[in-house]
């Protein structure tokens, strides 16, 4: 996940869902009177979602836009790409630390697109994320609750050729991904934290990789196992990782791959 060149190249459901979920859910914001509104983005990754779908519907005199993330590396890249920006700024965070220190001041907003899902103590995060937060101010946040590429992760961790390079594959699956009730979960974190106004949606959806070769782009730029797998072993892996995907029956024709999943959609005021 530290590969920020190739996840940018790569992030073609994550852009596509961070816009869908802004149009349609983006008209919770409660933007500022005056529009100097500060917002802050959690996950930020490349940069490029912030810049490209969040930064356009923000009022034209808001006055601090921060991406955030937990890989400096990312926070490298976005900062060098677009920190040239008026306003915008780039910083490390892990917003699931139990201690978790920043020198970010409070911001009128938080969202955050496709970050949450790695997170294993949700009620941290959710009670960072509250804390953050300015009196009134409220959050719009996205993540995946369920997805086949969680599956995969857990069965090629039980295999013995890539046990030895995921013992702690569970750090990387949706804490949400066998829950019954995920958005029922997350209500009640958001609740518990001080939350109100909450408004929870499981949305089904699903993406379509046209072909192999796009799947495993995407793979390699959001794996985090490839970085401890030598490098002659990796093209091994992602034809386990195909090949799992051809058991789970998710290739239709032209070898076209349809992935479906779950997204959790949530919107809380402080």
């Amino acid at each position: 996940m530290n590969k920020a060149y190739l996840y940018q190249k790569s992030n073609s459901l994550q852009r596509r869902d961070a816009k869908e979920i802004l149009k349609e859910f983006g008209h919770l914001i409660q933007w500022r009177g005056d529009g100097e509104d500060s917002i802050l983005d959690i996950g930020c990754g490349s940069g490029d979602v912030l810049i490209d779908y969040l930064l356009p519907v923000l009022p034209q005199n808001y006055s601090r836009v921060i991406g955030a993330d937990i890989s400096e590396q990312m926070v490298r890249y976005a900062r060098d790409t677009y920190g040239y920006l008026k306003g915008i700024s780039f910083a490390t965070m892990d917003i699931g630390a139990l201690a978790m220190t920043s020198e970010i001041e409070p911001v009128h907003h938080i969202t955050s697109f496709y970050c949450l899902h790695w997170v294993q103590n949700q009620k941290a995060a959710v009670q960072n994320i509250y804390n953050l937060l300015t009196p009134d101010g409220d959050c719009l946040l996205t993540f995946l609750a369920n997805m086949p590429i969680f599956e995969i992760y857990e069965k090629m961790a039980r295999s013995k050729r890539w046990a030895s390079y995921m013992t702690d594959v569970h750090k990387f699956v949706s804490p949400y991904q066998h829950s019954k009730k995920p958005a029922e979960e997350f209500w009640n974190l958001m609740y518990a934290a001080g939350f109100t106004e909450i408004r929870i949606e499981l949305k089904d959806n699903f993406f379509v990789y046209d072909g192999i070769d796009i799947l495993k782009k995407s793979v390699r730029a959001i794996n985090p196992f490839l970085e401890r797998i030598p490098a002659a072993m990796h093209e091994s892996f992602l034809n386990d990782y195909v090949g799992w995907v051809a058991r789970m029956s998710l290739f239709e024709s032209n070898n076209k791959i349809i992935t479906p999943y779950k997204l959790l959609v949530a919107y809380g005021k402080k």
